[in-house]
């Protein structure tokens, strides 16, 4: 048997091994990559995932929220960038509020610099910025009757339509304030606002060997190194 083709033999079996491994490596990084291709129309950015194990996997730590504003008979309460009213979450990521009142029917809520309109049922109704508010940033919230009043660094102001604002005296307006949640409803906020990641960021965690820390990331380099053999070898025989 000559040199040549004992090395062939050798370098074969090997390919075949190395062919074998790879094979599941290519696969998954086939479907990986065109999942995060396909992100809007998968809708990975918006499903988000809330496995406690994941979590844990990620250092990710539940918090359950201990304080929150009464909104009539349901309360407002948020953990992170995640807001909750009731037992459902709303779609936004707004940060921490500032106030929360109830006015016909409608919840105002506001951060610094915004406020926002909800109907009961979570939906948002509308959304004010800086451009739209007569100052900013916002202090508070309150309530005089059917007015909506914010008040500011320099002084409060009203409004009935969310249009047009004045200034107002604070006497006689109800400022919202935070208060702590009973048990019950911090039972079923620990749910609600639980701690998650979006399918894209877990994806593209995956693909990247990243999901395994810093030694996920080696494991990747390998198994394309793995692949360049496999192309070399195969070049070869």
């Amino acid at each position: 048997m000559s040199w040549v083709i004992h090395h062939i033999r050798v370098i074969r079996r090997w390919h075949a091994k190395i062919g074998v491994a790879a094979m599941f490596y290519l696969v998954f990084l086939v479907v990986s990559g065109w999942a995060l291709n396909h992100t809007e129309g998968l809708r990975l950015d918006e499903r988000e995932v809330t496995a406690p194990w994941l979590m844990r996997w990620y250092g990710i730590q539940a918090e359950t929220p201990v304080l929150g504003y009464a909104l009539g008979t349901t309360y407002l309460a948020w953990s992170g960038e995640k807001w909750a009213l009731g037992s459902g979450q709303l779609l936004i990521s707004a940060g921490v509020p500032v106030g929360a009142i109830d006015v016909e029917s409608i919840y105002y809520i506001a951060t610094a610099r915004t406020l926002y309109l909800f109907q009961k049922d979570g939906q948002l109704v509308d959304k004010l910025d800086a451009a739209s508010l007569p100052e900013t940033p916002i202090i508070t919230l309150g309530s005089a009757g059917n007015k909506i009043v914010l008040k500011t660094l320099t002084k409060a102001f009203y409004t009935i339509d969310g249009l047009s604002w004045q200034p107002i005296a604070e006497k006689g307006v109800k400022w919202s304030s935070v208060q702590s949640l009973p048990d019950d409803v911090k039972k079923q906020l620990a749910v609600t606002l639980a701690p998650g990641l979006s399918l894209q960021r877990i994806m593209l965690d995956i693909h990247s060997g990243r999901i395994f820390g810093r030694f996920g990331i080696y494991i990747v380099d390998f198994l394309g190194l793995a692949l360049l053999t496999l192309g070399t070898s195969g070049l070869w025989i």
